[in-house]
């Protein structure tokens, strides 16, 4: 017993309460002692405040706010660190990536607290890990119960080392030593890493880290320090990650608006060249205006030595507009303006030049030379310099028709009775709202070519099959010679006859059959024919894309 205050000593306490509890091989006597102390520590624990265990609660939920604000504050450094990266990515991809180990080591960290408050609340309140880790510490039972935490971090040990407290103090180390590993040793001293795990001093004296924070302590001041300590965690995470920010470069200027734009190194680009353009985030103020100056630049002295003009700026934006009166290439340069936080102002400098020709009229034919009536004639019609959206395409012919598919693309549907010859007429609308007639392309007007007729792979030229491979062709079939380039046009076979002869003499109903299809009684005959049998099929007709009737080739079969 402590003499000055008559409390037992609670280390010796906690230790006969597990030898009794787990039923040590001790005397009666020894035994009734330590029952004895089992009561005076129920009696004592009856007379923890419950205010105090209110104040425990309340100091939680605080702490448990201040996770969620840190996380708000990691997540924006993240996203200012992913901005950074993509507009230099080869000074800031090597920063990037010890943030992300920093942010990948706290994650660890948090979730293993978490695990422990888990733990902590399950075997106290004797429930399930998923209503642990929803229950909320001022709804626990438990508060103020000393044993089950004391027993779960501290164990049977004098300095908390079979407890999970010393596991606890093992990873807080690691983690430190992670995170400082991310930085030289000159810059380990800018950071200020507040996860202590030395010894602390106690009413009893100097205690292992372990037993001055867990030792004897009831289930809400546990939950409660474990919640301090995810917040330290997170404020690491903050410092060292914001350090690592602004070693890549960071400026504080005031951006509230981020944009894709796309610049290309020329909009005149030649056939058999490549079209290059740079692609980028820019990032600018809606709410204030830098001032922009065009002038000769002088990159020694960052300014302008002389100024030629301004630009108007609009919600950040500035529009820079030069009337053209002549051709050639024109450049001009400048600086933007930009106040800086702490009122100074900084100069961003920019080139670029400007091309100025007369407009240009180009109409190409996806497929060829010629226009087709018929099928629906696929054609680009672009104008250098107007946007694809302003161009308008005509073509000529009471009934022809010109249609936009997409941008600077067009189909030609002819119709039958369109002339030999056909002009694309183009008109662009330009910026200041005028309408130029932009020149016109003529193109030759022709009819499809005739389609060849054929049964299985046999067209033109005779030849030879046995009965019963001739008793499998199901159709008579019409197509396009390879070489035309609208293959997959629809063609059907109207009509057609067949013919058998066998010694020159003709034994075969010659009537006509409509449509392309080969009869079941058809097969079934040409199937019994003989060797030396010839097969013709005369007389077809297929209908084309025009809807014309056309003759066709007779296929001649000679039976093997």
């Amino acid at each position: 017993m402590n003499r000055e205050n008559n409390t037992p000593n609670k280390k010796v306490l906690y230790h006969l309460k597990l030898n009794t509890m787990s039923g040590g091989n001790l005397p009666p006597r020894q035994k009734m002692i330590g029952m004895m102390y089992l009561v005076l520590t129920a009696l004592l624990a009856l007379n923890v405040s419950k205010d105090i265990l209110d104040a425990f609660i309340l100091i939680n939920t605080s702490l448990e706010s201040s996770v969620v604000n840190y996380d708000e504050k990691n997540t924006t450094l993240y996203a200012d660190f992913n901005q950074a990266k993509t507009f230099d990515p080869v000074k800031v991809t090597p920063l990037w990536e010890k943030a992300q180990k920093a942010k990948e080591a706290s994650k660890e960290m948090i979730l293993y607290l978490k695990e422990v408050q888990s733990k902590l609340l399950q075997e106290t309140e004797k429930i399930t890990k998923s209503e642990a880790d929803t229950l909320q510490l001022k709804y626990a039972k438990g508060k103020d119960n000393y044993d089950i935490p004391t027993n779960i971090m501290i164990g049977q040990s004098e300095d908390g080392s079979n407890g999970l407290a010393r596991e606890l103090k093992d990873r807080l180390a690691t983690y430190k030593q992670t995170v400082l590993s991310l930085f030289s040793e000159k810059e380990r001293g800018k950071l200020k890493i507040d996860l202590k795990t030395e010894n602390v001093k106690t009413a009893s004296g100097i205690e292992p880290w372990e037993m001055g924070n867990f030792y004897h302590t009831p289930l809400a001041a546990t939950i409660t320090i474990l919640s301090k300590i995810q917040t330290d965690v997170k404020k690491v995470e903050y410092d060292v990650v914001n350090t690592l920010l602004q070693a890549a470069g960071k400026k504080e200027f005031n951006f509230d608006t981020i944009v894709t734009k796309v610049i290309p190194s020329s909009n005149y680009v030649l056939l058999g060249e490549e079209y290059k353009s740079d692609i980028f985030l820019a990032a600018f103020s809606t709410t204030q205006n830098p001032e922009i100056l065009i002038g000769k630049y002088d990159s020694v002295k960052n300014d302008l030595i002389s100024i030629a003009d301004s630009v108007p700026v609009n919600n950040g934006l500035g529009e820079y507009i030069v009337p053209t009166s002549k051709e050639g290439i024109f450049s001009y340069e400048g600086v933007l303006r930009l106040k800086t936080p702490t009122g100074g102002v900084e100069n961003f400098p920019f080139k670029s030049e400007y091309i100025v020709a007369k407009p240009s009229l180009v109409v190409s034919p996806d497929k060829m030379n010629v226009f087709y009536i018929g099928p629906k004639n696929p054609v680009s019609i672009s104008v250098p310099g107007v946007a694809s959206e302003n161009i308008k395409a005509t073509i000529t012919g009471a009934e022809n028709k010109i249609t936009k598919t997409a941008s600077g693309k067009y189909e030609v549907k002819l119709s039958n009775n369109s002339p030999r010859n056909v002009e694309v007429r183009v008109s662009a609308t330009m910026e200041n709202g005028e309408v130029r007639n932009m020149g016109s392309m003529s193109f030759v007007v022709k009819k499809l070519p005739r389609p060849i007729a054929e049964i299985g792979d046999i067209s033109v030229n005779a030849a030879a099959e046995r009965a019963i491979q001739l008793k499998t062709h199901t159709k008579v079939k019409a197509k396009y010679d390879p070489s035309f380039v609208f293959q997959g046009l629809r063609i059907d076979v109207v009509k057609y006859k067949i013919e058998v002869w066998r010694g020159g003499v003709q034994i075969f109903n010659d009537k006509i059959r409509h449509g392309s299809a080969i009869s079941m009684e058809d097969r079934g005959d040409l199937g019994r024919l003989r060797r030396n049998d010839m097969v013709y099929f005369t007389k077809i007709f297929a209908q084309d894309a025009t809807g014309t009737s056309i003759p066709l080739n007779d296929v001649v079969i000679k039976v093997k």
